[in-house]
């Protein structure tokens, strides 16, 4: 057997790699994580018995390519009801709320950086349960990962023993036998999946096609790959053009502290509620 030759990037080199995914995607990789990645990149052109040039190449014209290394650059951990507090939240105040509030009327909430899923089907599965008629929008930048999402199948490790466990009872009646999670239409038909990249999300041509009038907006574990000038571009363009009046957005209970107070939009405030936080949008509660 044939093994690949070892390949060694300069630093130049990988640096005008992170230069691509910062301009595409607005990424900026943890220092943690650049050794691995620099050894992800440097193992996949010998893989390709490619040059550094004729990789950057390829990364910038394949899709599946460009992915494999925005997975790479991020953690993509992700399990249902990651994070319950914020979900118990939800369960014993803004459902109950918004059940008598608006009673058979469709609750929209948007998953923004849904991944493989998980929580996207943990907000539809939740509403659901609390007597709400919901749209889940699930998007994300990365195609692949949406298909997963569609097809509403997970292994049994999207479960954890400790945080989600008080919600497992939502998902116990999908289990199979071999312990994957099957999902069927009424839950998968809640769930819209939509591709759309946060580091142009100001831009004209995404207007559009942005989930409008949200109730709830979830975009967790994602400001800590951006900058600030991100964040606030990001932060201003969901609440004023995709957040409902009274509408609430969370973010990652570990990111609170990242976001400054002067990039936060006047429109916004933010809430503490035991030891959970979140940001409102003033307006009609």
């Amino acid at each position: 057997m044939i093994q690949s030759k070892s390949v060694s990037i300069t630093q130049e080199e990988f640096e005008g790699f992170l230069t691509i995914l910062k301009k595409n995607t607005g990424i900026i990789p943890r220092a943690s994580h650049r050794d691995g990645i620099k050894s992800f990149i440097e193992r996949r052109i010998a893989e390709k018995n490619t040059s550094v040039i004729g990789y950057r190449n390829e990364i910038l014209s394949d899709e599946g390519l460009f992915t494999e290394l925005v997975n790479e650059s991020t953690v993509n951990e992700t399990y249902f009801f990651r994070e319950e507090k914020q979900f118990a939240l939800l369960r014993d105040r803004f459902f109950p709320m918004w059940r008598t509030m608006f009673g058979s009327a469709r609750i929209k909430i948007w998953s923004a950086a849904c991944s493989y899923g998980e929580e996207a089907y943990s907000l539809a599965l939740l509403a659901k349960a609390c007597g709400l008629n919901v749209s889940v929008t699930a998007s994300d930048i990365n195609s692949i990962v949406l298909e997963h999402c569609k097809n509403g199948s997970f292994l049994g490790s999207s479960i954890r023993s400790v945080d989600g466990l008080a919600f497992q009872s939502l998902i116990d009646p999908y289990k199979k036998d071999d312990g994957r999670i099957e999902f069927d239409d009424d839950i998968k038909d809640c769930i819209r999946t939509k591709k759309i990249n946060l580091s142009v999300i100001d831009s004209p041509s995404l207007f559009m096609f942005l989930p409008k009038n949200q109730n709830i907006i979830f975009l967790r574990n994602v400001f800590i790959y951006f900058n600030q000038e991100l964040r606030a571009r990001v932060l201003r363009t969901l609440a004023e053009n995709c957040l409902a009046d009274g509408g609430v957005l969370f973010v990652s209970m570990s990111e609170i502290a990242q976001l400054d107070s002067d990039i936060v939009p006047p429109c916004l405030e933010k809430v503490v509620d035991g030891n959970v936080f979140y940001f409102h949008k003033k307006g009609e509660r």
